[in-house]
This record gives C-alpha cells, structure tokens and sequence, in this order.
C-alpha cells in the first residue's frame, strides 16, 4: 500500500489498527484523559426521518362499493355488474331515443 494514501488508526469498535484513508481522524484524547469521541446526538434524526416518509407515501385504503342510485327512476338507473375478472363494470341507461344521457 502507498504510505502517502493511507494511515493506519486504531478501530475501538473492532479493537484492532486499520488501514483508512488518509483524510480520516483518528479520535484521540482530550484533556484530563478522557476520551475524544463523543455520543452522536442526531443518531435518531435518520430513523425517524425514513419513518415520516414511509407514513407519507402510503396512500390509506378506501373500502367503497359501487351502488346504482335507489332514488333515480327506473328507466334512469345505471346497472352495476361483475366482469368475468372481477372488475365491476356500470351499465349507464340512455334516458332519451337519440341516445343522449344528461346529468342533471
């Protein structure tokens, strides 16, 4: 390995030397002995960030059923069938004899 692109700095995790690149920092000590590394305060900030954007992009589920209108007349009322793949199909009855339907 080129000795100018790497450094080798002792991982605490696996508690072993590493060979990093060489813009890593190693974690060192600070005043009074005490260790340099500290708590990561915005661990949480990730989880919960992917969570609201899960929770967002679900769309909630509508359970509705197509039903004619009982109150139109008769002649009037759009019938409602299942199709041979499941998928309901509406029949729309033309009120007048040029085959004109208004909504009214």
């Amino acid at each position: 390995m080129n000795k100018h692109l790497h450094r080798i700095i002792f991982n605490k995790s696996r508690g072993e030397r590493m060979v990093v690149q060489e813009t890593a920092s190693g974690a060192g000590k600070a005043a009074g002995g005490e260790t340099g590394s500290h708590p990561r305060s915005g661990t949480w900030f990730g989880p919960v960030l992917a969570a609201l954007g899960v929770l967002a992009t679900v769309q909630p589920l509508a359970h509705a059923q197509i039903i004619a209108d009982p109150s139109a007349p008769a002649s009037q009322r759009a019938v409602v069938l299942n199709t041979a793949s499941g998928l309901p199909q509406v029949n729309i009855q033309t009120p007048s004899a040029a085959g004109v339907s208004r909504n009214t």
